[in-house]
């Protein structure tokens, strides 16, 4: 706590000898995002922002991939955007926890010269929501519901739920993993809650990832000639869970949790994917490349890769808020304009908790689930 006070004290302490006179024409709009291996939709989507509008205007940064036990590094480095007058917007994405501290700093040295934008937050949302001025996310919580319509498709019996006690303590994870329970009751599919390593702790995400390889075969033991379906809510485990169901031939993959056709697939089959490239192309090699394992039929995902459009469309909220073509902070009309155009057919609501509570600032996306066989060369 101290080496974070210190920090913020240093970099207010700039801010205050800093003159905000800006040359005409000069912004920046600055990104923070995880890793390549926490999260490498997010980082290539920061690196595709520079590419399209320029390393003089795109600045990025990452968290810490320990981000639980080093958030005052995501704080400093969230702050320290804010140290730039020129910076008129931060994006962070996947909004860890700590974001909503920085925010906080960020208005209190900046007031309302910057533009916040929180992607696919970790802090519940009565917290983040107040802190940011847009927050964005896949809907949650309706994936119990598109997750489990994919499993009665299928004719799944069993689904293995993996989590840990930090993410089930996330009020939209938890509204998701209720409705999931639910539609599994109503369906007769029986619903079975594994806990995993989680990736922060001091193993590490090597240790999750090693627990997951090792536990999908037991569970298939367990349930010999039942079609099991499995689901975790952590991104480094994606390619664990997707590599350890490829050769079991009764177990499915109705998605990632954060849903796309780059989300772990590209490393798991082996494949060259430009990340945020051709979806459709890259939705075509994967359908080709599950073939071959006989796969095809096993596995689903979102069309699109929400993760990275939430920044894309971050940033462009955020120039036309800069130019003036949006004038509020929080233009729901705009905002959903601009996500339905880049993403077709998404539906663009606001949150409203279990309580009857709405944030109209807290937009969720959801897509349907691909069917593979769809994206196969037809037969002439």
């Amino acid at each position: 706590m101290k080496k974070l006070l210190s920090l913020v004290l240093a970099i207010a302490m700039l801010l205050s000898m800093a003159s905000f006179a800006v040359a005409e024409g000069e912004w920046k709009i600055a990104i923070l995002t995880g890793t390549v291996s926490q999260g490498e939709e997010e980082f290539r989507a920061a690196e595709k922002a520079i590419a399209t509008w320029g390393a003089d205007h795109i600045v990025t940064d990452t968290y810490p991939d320990n981000f639980m036990a080093e958030m005052e590094t995501t704080v400093s480095k969230i702050v320290a955007f804010a140290a730039d007058p020129a910076v008129k917007v931060i994006v962070v994405c996947q909004a860890v926890p700590g974001t909503k501290a920085a925010f906080d700093k960020v208005r209190e040295l900046r007031g309302d010269e910057v533009l916040l934008v929180a992607g696919t937050p970790q802090e519940d949302p009565d917290v983040i929501s107040n802190a940011a001025d847009i927050v964005m996310y896949a809907d949650e919580i309706a994936q119990g519901d598109s997750i489990m319509e994919k499993c009665e498709e299928w004719g799944i019996e069993v689904f293995i739920h993996y989590s840990f006690p930090r993410h089930m303590a996330m009020e939209l994870i938890v509204g998701r993993h209720t409705l999931l329970k639910e539609n599994a009751e109503m369906l007769g599919i029986e619903f079975v809650d594994v806990t995993a390593p989680d990736p922060t702790a001091e193993a590490g995400l090597s240790a999750s990832q090693q627990f997951i390889l090792e536990d999908v075969p037991q569970q298939m033991a367990k349930y010999a000639g039942k079609k099991v379906a499995f689901f975790t809510t952590n991104c480094g485990m994606q390619p664990s869970l997707q590599t350890a169901i490829l050769t079991q031939p009764n177990a499915y993959y109705p998605q990632p949790c954060c849903p796309s056709p780059y989300h772990a697939f590209p490393a798991t089959l082996g494949l060259e994917l430009a990340v945020g490239g051709d979806d459709v192309a890259a939705l075509e090699q994967i359908a080709l490349k599950l073939e071959e394992y006989g796969a095809t039929g096993r596995y689903s995902t979102w069309s699109s890769p929400v993760a990275m459009t939430i920044i894309e469309i971050g940033v462009e909220y955020g120039k036309a808020w800069i130019d003036g073509a949006i004038t509020a902070r929080n233009d729901g009309e705009a905002l959903k304009g601009l996500l339905t155009a880049k993403i077709p057919g998404a539906k663009v609501d606001v949150y409203t908790n279990a309580e009857g509570t709405t944030f109209d600032n807290y937009y969720t996306i959801l897509l349907a689930p691909v069917d593979f066989a769809d994206y196969l060369p037809q037969a002439e």
